[in-house]
């Protein structure tokens, strides 16, 4: 399966249902990883919500949640498990590159399907 880099430590991995975003909080290797599944319906709707500019965006699970546009996009991951949560701020090229990856692999989705 492919993986698209979009930052340090953060990057889509495609998978058979969709996609896993994956955060990695630290350079330490025992350090907290999340690793949040996306199916190709929440990329289709996420890729629909990011495409009207300024937007918000949370998966079901609440595990992940954005909000911004394409100068400035925010990330918040969330375990529920743990009672993490770490925000990501993408700036610069970033916000282009998770909407591009975002777009990528719901079009995969849709093209799989014809």
């Amino acid at each position: 399966m492919n993986c698209i880099s979009i930052a340090d430590r953060l990057w889509f991995e495609e998978t058979t249902l969709g996609a896993t975003l994956n955060l990695q909080v630290s350079d330490d290797p025992d350090g907290v990883l999340f690793c949040v599944g996306i199916s190709h319906r929440s990329l289709q709707k996420c890729d629909h919500d990011l495409g009207r500019g300024r937007s918000t965006w949370e998966i079901e699970d609440g595990s992940l949640s954005i909000e911004g546009d394409m100068e400035e996009m925010a990330l918040t991951f969330s375990s529920q498990k743990n009672h993490l949560q770490v925000d990501v701020l993408l700036h610069g090229d970033e916000p282009k590159m998770f909407r591009y990856a975002v777009n990528a692999l719901a079009a995969r989705q849709r093209v799989g399907l014809n």
